[in-house]
């Protein structure tokens, strides 16, 4: 299946897009099958209605984020590398006068760095090279790692173009070097799914999960109100538990 192909799915069966088609064919087919337009316009109303609680949201972002993260002082057992995986690129910068790391690549990179710090161990950023970028986006980690946070990195794997070939390919990498066992570095959410590929792979993983989901304490009426950022935790969420099935049938 074509990049392109996945990229036109996964935008059609994401919210809000998934919502609006359910609402576009109802209308379109309400003169003729009222019954049926109906259950379209309900499912697709009422489902963006609750994709964009906050309530709901964080429902689904807690429950995978099942990893605690790690106590400090990190102390070093059995793993001898660090991990990191990559989130997007952002295209050419005028006011760095190169392509950078995305924003959720960024945040990945300074848990890495903190780390780093605390265990001293090798780093390996995996990420590959896009269509609309002249930069891997593990180059770009490399670099904002090694510029901005004086973090040495041994290893870049440039090939892969997601989660399991993240793991795929950094395996390999792993392996040729004697690497058996590893932090592996991302987003509290999607570390169930980068788990399971790597394990796949034969690696052992300790969780190194960073930016999880804040607890709401004592909320007050705006927590009930349908608002923008919690359509976008949804769909976050929603894209990693349908990642978890898929992978599961795929690979």
């Amino acid at each position: 299946m074509s990049l392109s192909l996945i990229a036109f799915i996964k935008a059609i069966i994401h919210p809000p897009t998934i919502n609006f088609v359910f609402i576009l064919v109802g209308l379109l087919i309400q003169k003729k099958y009222k019954t049926i337009s109906r259950v379209f316009l309900y499912i697709g109303s009422t489902t963006l209605l609750l994709f964009c609680f906050s309530p709901f949201s964080n429902f689904l972002l807690n429950k995978l984020e099942k990893y605690p993260a790690l106590e400090l002082p990190v102390i070093v057992n059995s793993e001898q590398a660090i991990v990191v995986l990559s989130a997007g690129i952002q295209p050419f910068r005028k006011e760095f006068g190169r392509e950078i790391g995305g924003a959720a690549t960024i945040q990945r990179n300074l848990y890495a760095a903190f780390l780093y710090k605390q265990v001293n161990l090798p780093v390996l950023v995996t990420g590959g090279l896009f269509k609309h970028s002249e930069l891997s986006e593990a180059a770009a980690m490399a670099a904002t790692l090694t510029n901005f946070f004086n973090v040495k990195v041994t290893w870049q794997e440039r090939q892969s173009k997601n989660t399991a070939e993240n793991a795929i390919y950094s395996a390999a990498i792993l392996k040729e070097n004697g690497i058996g066992s590893i932090y592996l570095v991302t987003h509290a959410w999607h570390m169930p799914r980068a788990v399971m590929m790597f394990e796949e792979q034969g690696i052992k993983v300790t969780p190194a999960p960073t930016l999880f989901n804040a607890e709401v304490i004592n909320p007050d009426w705006k927590y009930y109100i349908p608002n923008l950022p919690a359509l976008s935790k949804t769909k976050i969420a929603l894209h990693e538990y349908i990642g978890i099935i898929w992978y599961k049938f795929r690979y």
